[in-house]
């Protein structure tokens, strides 16, 4: 079944490789990525890639339950030119979308997997919350992440299922089976953290929003999703969240100066900030992530895709399930 638990992430040794094949979202394009040969159906990330990205009309999404977008008919009709245009002959693919578009929750709950249904019920009612009362049917996926201040940590994340199935939606009536949906961090992370070595934290900061996700021993602990208004503000996130992470004071400047960080794409205000307080303050130095930093075996053989959308799409090649 289609869902959004793909967007969280095992072991790789416990986990199965995803389609060589990978749609990028933004509010204003939209991208392909897959093999260089349009027939090869390996899964994994592929030695050489090619894109075709395509704008979208400006009336492609309307905004739903909480701000969440809807895509209409005129993305129905942007996704069959671009599928046909690159020729894709998959049948299944994963579909990265910006960050904002998900709603993220962190919370503690006593015995998360032996109360799964409880768990539900509160996730659902916390996230009523930010969708509005009643809340619309969901897709919710969360997972247990080890322990939390008081019990288990959990991780949550949510959309309208009316919004999720309609960015589906023109995939499935072309014979495209959707098997992942899910934020750039989460699919960036996917390289980040074997850059960092499983353990730090992964910055990525693109559109409108700047998101810091955790991760110990290769498993995510924490997402935070904020506005990036500018990249002071974003900084100030992110030592929040390192503070947070680390166990220390937040006014203390240390843990977001000394803990292990991968961070991109260059040249958004947010990395730029963070860089250049980490090189004042002496700290350890940021990990760039870049394709020539994360996959420098990778060829990109044709496209115009961005730096940053093809990062996200063989990071969602890379995922594992």
């Amino acid at each position: 079944m289609n869902d959004l638990k793909t967007l969280f992430r095992r072991a790789p040794w416990l986990s199965t490789k995803r389609p060589s094949h990978a749609f990028v979202l933004s509010r204003a394009r939209l991208t392909y990525v897959g093999p260089e040969s349009p027939g090869r159906a390996a899964s994994g990330t592929p030695p050489a890639v090619r894109s075709v990205s395509s704008p979208l009309p400006p009336d492609a999404f309307a905004e739903g339950p909480a701000g969440a977008p809807v895509a209409g008919a005129s993305w129905a009709g942007a996704v069959a030119r671009l599928l046909a245009e690159a020729a894709v002959r998959t049948p299944a693919a994963s579909l990265v979308v910006p960050d904002d578009f998900i709603r993220v929750l962190v919370v503690d709950v006593d015995d998360a997997e032996r109360h799964a249904k409880e768990v539900e019920e509160i996730l659902t009612w916390k996230f009523g919350r930010t969708f509005g009362e009643p809340a619309p049917p969901l897709r919710l996926s969360w997972r247990p992440a080890g322990a939390g201040a008081a019990g288990t940590r959990v991780l949550a994340l949510a959309a309208p299922e009316e919004a999720a199935a309609s960015w589906e939606a023109p995939f499935e009536r072309a014979g495209i089976r959707i098997g992942a949906v899910e934020t750039e961090t989460l699919a960036v992370s996917s390289l980040g953290v074997m850059a960092l070595g499983g353990d730090g934290l992964v910055v990525w900061s693109r559109g409108e929003t700047s998101t810091a996700a955790h991760f110990e021993k290769g498993n995510l602990r924490f997402l935070r999703v904020r506005r990036a208004e500018s990249g002071e503000a974003a900084l100030a996130e992110f030592r929040a969240t390192a503070s947070f992470v680390a166990g220390d004071g937040a006014g203390d400047e240390i843990p977001a100066a000394r803990i292990p960080c991968a961070a991109g794409p260059a040249g958004a205000p947010a990395v730029s900030a963070l860089v250049a307080f980490r090189e004042e303050a002496g700290g350890v130095p940021v990990i760039p992530l870049s394709l020539a930093t994360l996959l420098p075996g990778t060829r990109v053989a044709s496209g115009r895709a961005e730096a940053a959308e093809l990062l996200a799409a063989l990071g969602a090649m890379a995922g594992k399930d």
